[in-house]
């Protein structure tokens, strides 16, 4: 495909409701590779352009990711030379070779149905991703073999509802307040004396 627009790959993906992405990989070996340097050299030397780094990468090896934008053409060379690299004190040492790959990130989401696993979904849907990008490659212009990575991931399940809570106890009853003792009854008074 290359010299082609990336266009072709976005319409026919659009055509199958398949939600991607396309990079072209460029390989990038030497010492000290500094990833921070190399993706803002990518990303001048391509307008507009949005790059990053594929997974591990080292200090000494790394794959640069140039996303394609609809109305990028596919290119057939490096887009960095090394001499740019190592002229921006990104490296020493530095080879780059692209071998016309293209990476493709697709996104697909579901919903779990009744009576259905999480394993089972995410099976199914792997399964349904892996056959359209199959697919997409048979009706284009791509060749080769196709190597499948699936990252599977679920949102966070809610907490388990806790039983309601029973209504707070009301305070015992507190107890009429006491009241003084009684007094004593009067003593009857004394017996008054016999008249003389």
């Amino acid at each position: 495909m290359t010299g082609d627009p990336a266009s072709t790959l976005y319409d026919y993906a659009d055509s199958i409701s398949l939600d991607a992405q396309f990079h072209l990989v460029d390989t990038i070996s030497g010492t000290d590779l500094n990833q921070t340097k190399i993706i803002d050299l990518c990303e001048s030397a391509a307008a507009s352009a949005t790059c990053a780094i594929g997974d591990g990468a080292t200090t000494s090896e790394l794959k640069l990711l140039q996303l394609l934008d609809r109305n990028d053409t596919i290119r057939g060379d490096p887009l960095l030379d090394a001499s740019e690299i190592e002229g921006n004190g990104a490296g020493s040492g530095v080879t780059v070779s692209h071998a016309n790959k293209v990476e493709i990130v697709a996104r697909s989401v579901a919903i779990l149905e009744e009576g259905q696993t999480l394993d089972e979904l995410a099976a199914n849907v792997t399964a349904e991703t892996e056959q359209k990008i199959t697919q997409l490659r048979e009706n284009t212009k791509l060749q080769g073999n196709l190597a499948f990575t699936s990252l599977v991931m679920f949102p966070p399940r809610p907490p388990p509802s806790s039983p309601p809570r029973p209504p707070p106890s009301p305070p015992p009853p507190t107890p009429p307040p006491s009241l003084p003792p009684s007094p004593p009854p009067p003593s009857p008074p004394p017996p008054s004396p016999p008249p003389p």
